[in-house]
């Protein structure tokens, strides 16, 4: 039995508005319509259930235009993840540059996050769902930007010699609540201002007492092994 599939709100914009059969787009314009009409369609539909159909009729490009620069739906996620991530780990060596004190430098690396949530809320809960299964495209570019950040961490704090693990659980950590927050923020689409500083309060916590805490009781920081 043939089953219809159930259009997404991107299927619903008028077919004519794609742009005219021979009409050539030069490549950083394509690639940009493609991009936006793909953040648009997987905002809407989710990762899972949008399509190429999709994103070509948001990004209103042809298909020829689109197998030109890209091969699947799956690499048009990977660039958009790339594009946040690497925003990401550029604000966090930012911070490693122009701060001395590590945990200055985690704070600024929260604050580098939280506005990624703020900005594109949607969007990071969507991909950085689909991130999570270890069965997608997008999971081994997650892994990779958990070890630049964590790189980057520990070099900030190199003389104090600290465990990357240690570095590898706050960052984890920041991934996690915040996806709690985006989840409680109708899975993304309502950020709010109180929302993101919650998470800002509760991480930069969790980052002073990991990295400043000292006395009895207190388990030593740990060190790097030999």
């Amino acid at each position: 039995m043939h089953t219809e599939r159930v259009p997404t709100k991107a299927h619903a914009r008028k077919r004519a508005h794609r742009r005219p059969a021979g009409t050539q787009l030069g490549e950083l314009a394509a690639r940009g319509m493609i991009l936006q009409g793909a953040m648009r369609v997987f905002a809407d539909a989710g990762f899972r259930a949008a399509s190429v159909e999709d994103v070509l009729l948001s990004a209103r490009v042809s298909r020829r235009t689109f197998y030109r620069l890209y091969k699947s739906k799956d690499e048009v996620a990977a660039a958009l993840y790339q594009v946040g991530a690497g925003a990401l780990v550029e604000a966090c060596k930012a911070a490693i540059r122009n701060e001395s004190d590590p945990t200055r430098q985690l704070e600024r690396c929260i604050e580098a996050h939280l506005e990624n949530a703020r900005q594109f809320g949607r969007l990071v809960f969507v991909l950085g769902g689909e991130a999570q299964s270890h069965d997608s495209p997008l999971y081994a570019r997650r892994i990779e930007v958990h070890e630049t950040l964590v790189a980057t961490l520990v070099s900030g704090a190199a003389k104090r010699g600290i465990d990357p693990l240690v570095f590898h659980a706050l960052i984890i950590a920041l991934e996690g609540v915040t996806r709690i927050m985006l989840q409680a923020s109708d899975e993304g689409r309502r950020v709010t201002d109180a929302a993101i500083d919650r998470v800002r309060r509760v991480m930069r916590r969790v980052g002073a007492a990991t990295l400043l805490a000292h006395g009895d009781g207190v388990p030593p920081l740990p060190t790097a092994p030999a």
